[in-house]
């Protein structure tokens, strides 16, 4: 095992292992004014909202799912209280890594409340869906292909099937991807979701021919039947409605942040040998 991760992993054990202790005596409970408070561990409070932002729930939701939380989060302050001690927090890699999550944290906080903030029109999201079909394909294709290492392979079977064999079983004895056990069968889709030299030469079939020269992609050598084409309707808007305003928010947060970069003093020294 990682030691980095296995240090986590018996902190998390031993803390476990001593919220189900019960021998030991409680220590006798100090004066505390302040109702919300559980605990004091060295002076550290923890807090009823601390117990229940680590059990995971909201507060005021009652006590049920806490049990062992308090005995827990005393545990870990005792052992984030001794890190502290050891000096643990001024190590270099460690004080990136908090460096890190604070950064994260922060930024994602931003982004969370800026995105609360966006909201859209009507106009804007028919303009967007508008934008969106005007690219839209009507026409989907269903192929099978055969996926091959070498052109010379590619077109030594092609030239079987010129002589009459089977496509799908070719397929289902040569090629290299998933859709050999469905005899080369893809589906239906339109181009877009291919690589475009697919696209190309399947688009220039007609429904029943096969090509037959190969077609070369970046994943090798394609001999590509077109079983069948059907016209497509755009989806209505109400139906790709959240994912318009997904579209519409990350265009709107990319803004912010472009606004926040342009705003902002930023140089990236050069480096020798750049």
């Amino acid at each position: 095992m990682n030691p980095r991760f296995a240090a986590p992993l018996l902190a998390l054990a031993l803390i476990a292992l001593a919220g189900c202790d019960r021998a030991a005596p409680p220590e006798p409970a100090a004066a505390v004014s302040d109702p919300d408070v559980l605990a004091l561990v060295n002076g550290q409070a923890i807090t009823q909202s601390d117990v229940f932002s680590y059990a995971g729930l909201a507060a005021g939701t009652g006590t049920a799912g806490t049990e062992g939380a308090l005995d827990e989060l005393i545990n870990l302050e005792l052992l984030r209280q001794r890190a502290l001690a050891l000096g643990i927090d001024q190590e270099p890699e460690i004080r990136m890594l908090l460096r890190n999550i604070e950064t994260n944290l922060l930024a994602s906080q931003v982004i969370e409340r800026k995105a609360q903030e966006v909201e859209f029109t009507e106009a804007e999201l028919e303009a967007e869906y508008q934008s969106q079909i005007g690219g839209f394909e009507p026409t989907e294709y269903r192929a099978r292909h055969i996926l091959v290492e070498s052109e010379g392979e590619a077109s030594a079977l092609a030239a079987e099937l010129i002589e009459g064999a089977d496509f799908a079983t070719l397929a289902g004895e040569h090629s290299l991807d998933g859709s050999a056990a469905r005899g080369g069968d893809l589906g239906w889709f339109v181009p877009a979701q291919m690589v475009p030299a697919f696209s190309a030469a399947a688009t220039a079939l007609q429904p029943g021919e096969f090509t037959r020269e190969p077609v070369r992609s970046e994943f090798g050598w394609h001999l590509i039947l077109l079983e069948d084409t059907r016209e497509i309707d755009p989806p209505a808007l109400q139906d790709v409605r959240t994912q318009l305003e997904d579209i519409l928010e990350a265009r709107a947060l990319q803004a912010y942040m472009d606004e926040l970069r342009a705003a902002a003093q930023i140089e990236i020294p050069e480096r020798p040998g750049q």
